[in-house]
């Protein structure tokens, strides 16, 4: 497996385990890691319902709208993620829709979670194979995020500030710090949670008569021009996160693992009978799962329960 290196003794132990639905970590098969957030709301929050704490609050990044942060106690896994807004022309193709754009960072990511099945700690090829690699999955993993999350990230009618003239544009970046598996599904866990904190400022269109503005009271003449401007509301009391942010979905990758083959042929051996793989599937791999999986499913799934996208 090109993800991490593994003997087969090693992938016959974790798969036997998630056969016996006891992982090496302990959880059953369809089980998550406790994953803790943290945003401009609320100090921590982990995946059970917690209550929130308003008077130890998690300072937010700078010079961001809306940010957050996953962690996994105990593991490797680190995501930080941050929403930037601006305002900004519409696409000619779209002219009454906003725009949401994304861009992912693996350059601080020290450890295993790949979609590509390349390793970050494989040296085989020297620096400038690695940072090819490495593009490669900001690549794939930008692409999935794109397919799967954002076209139902937000309601983009809604962030039409002037209808063909000004939209607001929200820049996610995520950058990958550490992650010990399933980096699509943290990814995709701190893009809702930093979508969900950000705040846009109430923008009001304002159109004046350049007469009016010199007093000429809307007097009659050729030289009479309109004037186009924005009043932005400098109130952060007075602002709200971009509609339709609670709707954001989730990834959920489940993977595939098969018997190692050399257990395989070993029962082969034993009779005429054609044996077939044993095989099991788990959400919420770690990296040493990923690298016994044989195939992944990715699905998005909003609130709601309704399936937004899935890709093989």
């Amino acid at each position: 497996n090109k993800t991490m290196a593994i003997s087969s003794s090693e992938a016959h132990y974790i798969i036997e385990s998630c056969l016996t639905n006891f992982r090496i970590d302990g959880r059953s098969q369809h089980e998550h890691r406790p994953y803790t957030i943290t945003n401009r709301s609320t100090r921590s929050k982990t995946s059970p319902p917690s209550k929130h704490n308003h008077s130890d609050t998690a300072p937010a990044l700078i010079l961001s709208n809306g940010s957050s942060r996953i962690h996994l106690p105990g593991s490797s896994t680190d995501i930080l993620c941050s929403v930037k807004a601006d305002l900004v022309h519409p696409s000619p193709s779209k002219p009454n829709e906003g725009v949401l754009e994304l861009a992912v960072d693996l350059s601080l990511c020290g450890g295993g979670g790949t979609v590509t099945g390349v390793a970050a700690g494989d040296s085989s090829g020297g620096a400038p194979k690695r940072r090819r690699q490495q593009r490669e999955e900001e690549s794939q993993i930008t692409s999935l995020l794109q397919r799967l999350v954002l076209p139902h990230a937000v309601d983009y009618k809604k962030l039409v500030v002037w209808p063909g003239k000004y939209v607001w544009r929200l820049a996610v970046d995520i950058v990958v710090l550490r992650c010990d598996g399933c980096v699509l599904d943290a990814s995709s866990m701190a893009v809702r949670e930093a979508l969900r904190n950000t705040l846009l400022p109430r923008v009001q269109a304002v159109m004046e008569n350049s007469d009016a503005a010199d007093g000429g009271g809307g007097g009659g003449g050729g030289n009479s021009s309109s004037k186009n401007d924005l009043m932005v509301d400098g109130d952060i009391h007075g602002a709200l996160p971009p509609s339709g942010a609670e709707d954001c979905p989730l990834v959920v990758t489940v993977s595939i693992l098969s018997a190692p083959p050399s257990a395989t042929e070993a029962l082969a051996k034993t009779g005429t009978k054609q044996k077939h793989y044993k095989s099991i599937s788990i959400i919420d791999a770690r990296t040493e799962e990923e690298a016994c999986a044989s195939s992944r499913v990715c699905v998005s799934v909003d609130r709601h329960g309704m399936v937004c996208g899935v890709h093989t």
